[in-house]
This record gives structure tokens, C-alpha cells and sequence, in this order.
């Protein structure tokens, strides 16, 4: 399912785009605490490190060491490459030509621009995050800019498309969206309880003293 979709200028350079990007698991990492800001763009055999901040890791490095250092590699990339059309050919015709490795590069983004990059339009590519979160991009079309066009460069990344966010109701005024979810809460018919401020207030606080804690209590995030 597609959730948001970028008009990029040639000369950009890919943390533009990165800085665009909005997922959920950002706000709930920032939340908690514990945002990492690192990550990558994989594009054909090349990791596209983020490397901005001084708290970013090269998510990279571990895999590529994989690749290079692992006798499972090559059997696990005849099999993302070909699937089982090779084992059914090695089953005819016994040994076949097995698909090499690509050689695996890493190289900061901050350094390449969009019309430096070597890629397939319609391809499938990689944008990880957060650890381990994984989004599949694809750069589906590649033109010169018309006078339809925004002409204000300012503006790129234009965001031309994005998932229309899911807001939370508060599950007792069923009037503004939620600003708490409450686990457990004994207080709370449906479990976990969704809450505006005022709502929550009212049912957990009296005179600013908060009434019984023997639950669990969180920011809600919207999706």
C-alpha cells in the first residue's frame, strides 16, 4: 500500500528526501526516547548511509560483513534472485551457474544527489530506519520539469501524495480525538481506553491528587 509519494529535484540530495519521509515509528521512538537517527537508502548494490548526526551507527556495516564473511550468503541470493525455477533446473541438469554476489558499497547520502544515482524505474528499493524499520520505495517515473510544474525549488520534495492519518476518538465524549490510551484501567469500559485530555483528567484526577494508579498510561499515537 502505498503511503506517500515525492516530487524530487535532480540536483537534491537524498537526506532531503529522507527528512520527508513521515512514519509512526519516528513519533514513537521520539517519545519514548530512544529516536535513533540513523538509517539508509539501499539502491541497487549501494547502502546509502545517513550520517548526519554524531549518534548514528552504520546499519550497513553488519550486513555487508555478512555477505562477504557468510557461506549462506550465496545460497540465500540464488534463491531471492531466482527462486525455484534454479533448483528445478539443478534437479534436470545438476550443477548450473550460480548467480554471483553483488559487491555490496557504502557511501554517505548527505554526499549524493538524485542525478547521481544509478537505478531502474519501477524498481523496488529499501529505506530502513528506527533499527529495523523497512519501507519498500520505488522511483516510478524520471522527466524534466514542466511549466505545470511548482517552479519554486524552495519547495522540494513536493509531497504530492500521503495516507490520510486515522485519528483516535475519545472513546468516552466521542467528541476530540484521543490524546492518552489507558491499559488496564478499571475505571475504563473498553480495555485499552482511548481519552482526550479533558476526559481523562476528569476520570483519573480530583483536586490535581491523580486517584488510583494500578494501571498503565500512554501518548497516543495517531496512524
Amino acid at each position: 500500500m502505498k503511503s506517500q509519494e515525492f516530487l524530487v529535484l535532480g540536483q537534491q540530495f537524498l537526506t532531503e528526501l529522507r527528512d520527508k519521509i513521515y512514519c509512526i515509528t519516528d513519533e514513537i521512538m521520539k517519545k519514548a526516547g530512544t529516536d535513533d537517527p540513523s538509517g539508509y537508502f539501499l539502491i541497487e548494490d549501494v547502502f546509502y548511509n545517513d550520517l548526519r548526526d554524531a549518534r548514528a551507527t552504520d546499519y550497513s556495516q553488519p550486513i555487508r560483513e555478512w555477505v562477504e564473511n557468510s557461506s549462506e550468503a550465496a545460497e540465500k541470493w540464488e534463491c531471492i534472485i531466482s527462486g525455484e525455477s534454479l533448483q528445478k533446473k539443478k534437479s534436470i541438469l545438476g550443477n548450473v551457474a550460480a548467480f554471483p554476489l553483488p559487491h555490496f558499497r557504502a557511501v554517505e547520502m548527505k554526499n549524493v544527489r538524485f542525478c547521481d544515482l544509478k537505478f531502474r524505474v519501477g524498481a523496488g528499493y529499501l529505506y530502513c530506519h528506527q533499527g529495523d524499520c523497512k519501507h519498500l520505495m520505488v522511483i516510478r517515473d524520471m522527466r524534466l520539469i514542466h511549466p505545470e510544474d511548482v517552479q519554486n525549488q524552495a519547495v522540494y520534495p513536493l509531497v504530492t501524495f500521503r495516507l490520510k492519518v486515522r485519528l483516535q476518538k475519545c472513546s468516552v465524549c466521542k467528541i476530540f480525538k484521543a490524546e492518552k490510551m489507558t491499559v488496564d484501567d478499571k475505571w475504563a469500559a473498553p480495555n485499552p481506553c482511548y481519552f482526550c485530555d479533558l476526559c481523562y483528567y476528569m476520570l483519573h484526577y480530583q483536586d490535581g491528587t491523580l486517584l488510583y494508579d494500578d494501571f498503565s498510561v500512554y501518548d497516543c499515537i495517531h496512524d
